[in-house]
């Protein structure tokens, strides 16, 4: 770059009362006043860096400040600052926040470590450690069912029941990290173990129970079964419940089942009759047979007692004929005509006697007091 300017004085510092002529501004680069010199150094190095930036095609219209440049100027402060920044944010990703229906795993380098409960916890920052927020108290519902494959299923009897159940079911707290490393679709999973483990309990179980007495037994067998094949898999799930929604026959035979259900329910009736009627006609049949019974008893007793008697009386009787017979013949005569005629009305009287008494007749028709003829 040369340093001599043809259209001002000559010399590399110009002649300094051009621009501004009369103010120096009490500089020490500045010559005396009324010198024929170089004029003001200070002016000449701005003239010179103006020179400088039109050659080099920056902008002009500045050329008269300090500092004029249009780029940004950090000093160190500001990279001091940028640095912290930069750490702090760093060192924010080992600080977790845990919510009290959440559980926080921990992995260092992508292996789990531990897990930490609600509250405010630390761990390595990243890339060193990590964790995953896993929602534990959220109650959620898997229905199966929806579609004919899935709710159709054969009973033990080789009947078809259509069933609609619903699994409700949450993240294991214990042990959420399975869940996050060995469940790749919950909802999924669920789904598929419950309708295998619904399928095996209803094959195992009648049509009428499914559908009528049976219904909290299978729920309960089935809830069972999905959470001891859900912890083999490892899977961080708990199972809360398992209620059948609906359980039917399919509606191709379903008119056909109400039949058969309704003449069941007629035998079932019929037989309850039956036994009540035998229930009440076989004891006091029983009772029947007792006293008929008892009475025959009696009557034999009776008998033999007289026979008994009968035979003891013949035998008095005998030894009084045979010690006297004649007296004993007119003793049995008497007593004999006396039990036949006191039944009958009896007029008697004797033609030996002189006279014959006048009786009314109205007299001798009278009865007995006691009925007797």
């Amino acid at each position: 770059m040369p340093w001599d300017d043809k259209t001002k004085s000559s010399g590399p510092w110009g002649g300094g009362s051009d621009d501004e002529p009369g103010k120096d501004g009490g500089s020490p680069w500045t010559r005396p006043a009324g010198g024929s010199g170089n004029g003001d150094l200070e002016q000449q190095m701005k003239r010179m860096q103006e020179r400088f930036r039109k050659r080099s095609g920056g902008g002009g219209g500045g050329g008269g400040r300090r500092g004029g440049g249009t780029g940004p100027n950090f000093g160190p402060l500001g990279f001091i600052v940028l640095i912290g920044i930069g750490l702090l944010g760093w060192l924010s990703t080992s600080v977790v926040m845990v919510d009290p229906t959440q559980q926080a795993a921990v992995f260092r380098f992508g292996k789990w470590q531990t897990n930490f409960g609600p509250g405010l916890h630390f761990h390595l920052p990243a890339p060193f450690e990590q964790h995953v927020l896993v929602e534990v108290e959220n109650r959620k519902e898997t229905r199966i069912g929806n579609t004919l494959e899935e709710s159709l299923m054969l009973t033990q009897d080789e009947n078809i029941v259509d069933i609609q159940f619903s699994v409700f079911w949450k993240v294991d707290s214990q042990n959420p990290e399975n869940f996050i490393l060995n469940v790749k679709n919950p909802s999924e999973a669920v789904e598929q173990v419950a309708e295998s483990v619904m399928r095996e309990v209803v094959g195992k179980t009648r049509l009428q129970g499914v559908i009528t007495t049976e219904r909290d037994v299978v729920q309960t067998e089935v809830a069972k079964q999905i959470q001891a094949l859900l912890n083999d898999y490892r899977a961080g799930i708990q199972i809360l419940a398992v209620t059948i929604d609906r359980s039917d026959p399919p509606q191709q035979v379903i008119e056909a089942f109400n039949d058969v259900n309704v003449a069941e329910q007629d035998a079932e009736t019929n037989i309850n009759q039956a036994t009540q009627f035998a229930n009440e006609v076989v004891p006091q049949a029983r009772g029947t047979a007792q006293r008929l019974l008892q009475e025959a008893e009696a009557y034999r007793d009776q008998v033999l007692a007289d026979a008994q008697g009968e035979a003891s009386r013949f035998e008095q009787i005998y030894e009084e004929y045979r010690k006297a017979p004649r007296v004993t013949r007119e003793r049995m005569y008497l007593e004999t005509m006396e039990k036949v005629l006191e039944r009958s009305d009896k007029l008697i009287m004797d033609q030996d006697s002189g006279a014959v008494p006048y009786l009314p007749l109205e007299r001798t028709q009278q009865k007995p007091s006691g009925g007797q003829q």
